[in-house]
């Protein structure tokens, strides 16, 4: 699965996790910059990522660094992250 592919899906499950328009929701977007995730968010966005995508995220490796804005975990970064655990391990 690549990272065009989870685009969709994940912004469906960022609109109803943080309430926020589709298109507010670009690959650049910042999570708690621009889409204004808060703590309890991200909480929610992993068991939507999860349930969604049938991936298991272990406490803290997503969105470990998130608390602080500054941290810029963006859209196109848990794309990636998604594509990562969707993807078989290599031979």
């Amino acid at each position: 699965m690549n990272p065009q592919d989870i685009l969709p899906p994940l912004r469906e499950e960022l609109c109803a996790a943080l309430g926020v328009d589709p298109g507010d929701i670009r690959p650049e977007s910042l999570l708690v910059g621009d889409l204004g995730a808060e703590s309890i968010d991200l909480i929610d966005l992993t068991f939507r990522i999860e349930k969604t995508f049938d991936i298991r995220i272990p406490e803290g490796e997503l969105f470990e660094d998130t608390r602080h804005p500054a941290a810029g975990l963006t859209v196109a970064d848990v794309c990636a992250y998604i594509a990562g655990k969707k993807s078989p391990p290599a031979p």
